[in-house]
């Protein structure tokens, strides 16, 4: 989706500016006469493989990003990694701050808690491999190193699209040092609210406690922002819509459809590290480190871009196109938060996140082998209220899904050291989670199609009106939340290895084999149709085959005992599971051999060919939001593979370094989630969504990175990669989907970097400017209009200034300086209503920085 800005300010006026904007600040480069080599090409060191190497002697296309790049770029936003690498298209989950999209084409849409990703993010190697956990914040970064194409046999389930690995700076021993940074900005751009305040703040000390042998480090980040949306949309005009349109609402329906213009989508994040290095001898150490997270940001808002047809449109909630409203920041959210009680379901309280974790690693070195030992706990707590429709009005569907999670991780391995030709890894892993997931909702849209009938047994429709000449809607749906809920225990059992053989000093041939197993205790309770109490009313009683039936019995009126709504927990149901439909046990387990073959040669001594076969998986499971037996029964593994053709070389001194990578991959019994409509046994028909295998994709491309140091000041940047991803079956209650187009698989996609360093008297000058583009790529299983991520270029800049005794820097940033808005989130729910989000508008400001 393209926004038109009229004849004054064209789209591709502005892109052409932007850029040659950047290209002046760079020009002076090409006239530059010294030759001084200030700049390099860095050698970054990585260990997705156990073992440490050189990203450029992995054979596996692997983009290994530096600390120095990370700054220079202003990436600590995990889905700005996209920009950075070929291969990798990442959005974010409509209504959450959770990670959709993946590599080479794999990916969800989807926020479940029980459904692995396709990508498994590790941070100090402690696997992350659910979305919402995936939305990390990177800072105090050493390095990030992003594997593509399926890495079952080193990484494990849930990598079939690859796996990003975050690594933190360590403790250094004997040395004093602190890096204070903060950042200021606004975002200024055409739609939303102007000089909306972005404030960042960083700290990071390394105190030596024991001379060679005990050293800490304490980090911290305090992240905030005043949002870019704007709760004022204001094209709602449901009393007048062809369904109700014909006589006035009753006094207990809302009748409020526009928001009070406040700020909307506002970050508010602390995060800190404690990280202890003990190393007593000199062959072991002892590596501990504590986080903490604390999230308090505002719920992401929805942008409604329904389409016509939808139901939301024909009861007067108009998408924002359709009503001729083109500010696609400009939405509604509502004012829910009943009796004051922010515990359960409370909009206004916004997404609250708090996160423990605690990991130990140990090494011990032998004179052939390393020892490693990692223990790690997580505890992760989640409240995220959302409306999900993009309308200020009381209550259409406003849910909150509220989490506990608690994950468990223990490996040991060993790595050899031989002086010989053969060397490898080893090891074992166990993982233990366990998940509790409660939701609360209020489908407030069912209290504007749903007329109160006193006898619902006696075979006469309900009257329209009341007595009064209103028309007879039943309020309740939008005072009288539902609640449910699911939990899951898991464990993961894994064995493997990884060997190389070096044939002679050019060819060196690599196996791999693990095998992992993964058991699941899942539980669901869902629906209403439990059986009538003496607190259900008479308009929800229903008689069928001689039992009365409770048409609400999961709703908050019926705990009784004066319990309202103030009285909610968020992480506890009042409810006993008798007041479900469904409140059942499943168990299963699933288990897969994954390997990788790979044979490397050295061309010369600065380049190197690969050839590698490679497996991957994702387990089968259930989904926490099924709403019947059969929907609720679990889903098959996700299988891929991947042959694979790469060549790294390094060229002129060591200036220019080249990757390309040409691979096949086939994916078997897709995992695909998808919202559809779901009726229950007493005729209101809502939505869930389900996980079903359904089919094979192929997809074949090409991905080019390249770093040129063209001058000792000027280093240019290039990532490409073009993909192409079918669909070789696809089919869903026997009808063919095959000609659909496949998720998050963009065809063409690229990036380019550059970075000069200016000398002047007082020190140094480096100018950096980045360009992204994407192509337009779909989010939606069933390619549902308006369910697209748009195509982007977006272009960014900055300039920073260090003293020669580089103690401090000031920097002048600018993002997204064309003022793209692009969408990154969609959800079609079921022919009900599509809500969206979109990426940051333009934005700017300054960052300080001091080093002690």
């Amino acid at each position: 989706m393209k926004r038109n800005h009229g004849p004054l300010r064209p789209r591709t006026f502005k892109l052409f500016f932007s850029l040659s904007f950047c290209l002046s600040l760079l020009l002076p480069a090409f006239v530059q006469a010294a030759e001084d080599r200030s700049m390099v090409v860095e050698e970054i060191l990585v260990t997705g493989t156990k073992r440490e190497q050189a990203a450029q002697d992995v054979p596996i296309a692997v983009t290994a990003i530096s600390e120095e790049q990370i700054k220079r770029q202003f990436r600590t936003d995990i889905l700005a990694l996209g920009e950075m690498t070929p291969g990798v298209a990442l959005g974010q989950v409509a209504g959450f701050r959770a990670i959709a999209g993946g590599v080479r084409g794999t990916g969800q849409n989807s926020i479940l808690v029980t459904q692995d990703s396709s990508v498994v993010v590790l941070v100090d190697e402690f696997a992350l491999s659910n979305v919402q956990a995936q939305f990390v914040e990177m800072f105090d970064v050493d390095r990030v190193e992003i594997y593509r194409g399926p890495q079952g046999t080193l990484f494990g389930k849930s990598a079939t699209g690859g796996a990003i690995s975050i690594i933190t700076k360590r403790p250094v021993m004997n040395e004093y040092s602190a890096d204070l940074e903060m950042q200021y900005g606004v975002f200024n751009g055409d739609d939303g609210p102007n000089n909306s305040a972005i404030e960042k703040y960083r700290a990071a000390v390394n105190i030596p406690l024991i001379e060679d042998k005990l050293s800490m480090r304490m980090t911290a980040i305090l992240d905030k922002d005043e949002g870019y949306y704007t709760n004022d949309k204001n094209t709602s005009t449901f009393q007048d819509s062809w369904l109700l349109g014909f006589a006035p609402v009753p006094s207990d329906i809302e009748t409020r459809t526009t928001g009070s213009g406040e700020n909307l989508n506002d970050t508010d994040v602390f995060a800190g590290k404690i990280k202890i290095l003990f190393q007593p001898t000199e062959n072991y150490e002892a590596y501990f480190l504590y986080e903490h997270l604390n999230d308090d940001s505002g719920s992401p808002p929805g942008v409604n871009e329904s389409e016509p047809t939808m139901l939301l449109p024909a009861l007067g909630f108009p998408s924002i196109k359709s009503a001729g409203h083109g500010d696609v920041l400009s939405t509604g959210v509502t004012n829910q938060c009943f009796e004051g009680n922010s515990e359960a379901l409370c909009v206004t309280a916004g997404h609250r996140v708090d996160v423990d974790g605690y990991q130990l690693h140990q090494t011990l070195t032998l004179d052939h082998f390393v020892l490693k030992a990692i223990a790690g706990y997580r505890n992760q707590e989640e409240i995220l209220p959302s409306t999900y429709t993009g309308e200020a009005y009381a209550s259409l569907f406003d849910a909150s899904r509220n989490t506990t999670r608690e994950q468990t991780q223990y490996e040991i391995r060993a790595t050899s050291t031989f002086d010989g030709p053969f060397n490898f890894v080893a090891g074992v892993s166990y993982a233990e989670e366990e998940t509790e997931m409660l939701a609360w909702a209020t489908v407030g849209l069912l209290s504007l199609v749903t007329f109160v009938d006193e006898d619902r047994n006696d075979g006469i429709a309900a009257p329209l009106l009341n007595p009064d000449g209103t028309l007879n809607l039943d309020s309740s749906f939008q005072s009288d939340p539902a609640m449910g809920g699911a939990s899951q225990d898991r464990e993961t059992t894994a064995i493997y290895a990884d060997g190389s053989y070096e044939v002679n000093d050019r060819l060196t041939l690599t196996a791999g084999l693990r095998y992992t197993d993964d058991e699941k205790d899942f539980f669901r309770r869902a629906n209403s149709g439990g059986p009538c109490t003496a607190l259900t009313p008479m308009k929800d009683q229903v008689v069928l085959g001689g039992t009365c039936l409770d048409a609400r019995s999961n709703a908050v009126s019926r705990v009784g005992v004066d319990f309202s709504n103030k009285d909610l927990h968020a992480f506890h149901i009042p409810l006993p599971n008798s007041a479900f439909a469904i409140a059942d046990k499943f168990n299963d387990s699933w288990d897969e051999i994954t390997y990788r073959l790979v044979a490397d040669y050295d061309v010369s001594d600065d380049a190197m060919v690969y050839v590698s076969y490679a497996t991957g998986f994702i387990p089968g499971g259930y989904t926490e939001t099924c709403s019947s037996l059969e929907t609720c029964e679990p889903f098959d593994s996700e299988t891929n593979w991947n042959a694979e053709v790469g060549f790294k070389g390094q060229f002129l001194n060591n200036s220019l370094q080249t990757n390309v990578a040409l691979f096949y991959t086939e994916y078997e019994d897709l995992i695909r989630s998808q919202v559809v409509p779901f009726t229950d046994p007493f005729g209101l028909t809502t939505q869930e969504t389900i996980n079903v295998n359904a089919g094979v994709s192929q997809a074949q491309g090409i991905e080019i990175e390249g770093t040129w140091l063209v001058t000792g000041r000027l280093q240019l940047g290039l990532n490409f990669a073009y993909l192409d991803h079918e669909y070789d079956e696809f089919e869903l209650d026997g009808v063919d989907f095959s000609n659909r187009d496949v998720p998050f698989s963009p065809e063409f996609k690229w990036g380019a970097s550059a970075t000069y360093e200016q000398e002047i008297a007082a020190g140094t000058l480096t100018w950096n400017a980045l360009y992204s583009h994407q192509d337009e790529v779909e989010m939606s299983v069933f390619n549902s209009p308006l369910t697209q991520m748009s195509e982007w270029d977006i272009i960014d800049a900055n300039v920073t200034y260090r003293p020669s005794d580089e103690r401090y820097f000031v920097t002048l940033w600018g993002k997204n300086l064309t003022d793209e808005r692009t969408r990154m989130a969609a959800n079609s729910v079921a022919g009900l209503w599509n809500f969206t989000m979109y990426g940051r508008p333009l934005s700017y400001g300054l960052e300080l920085g001091v080093s002690f």
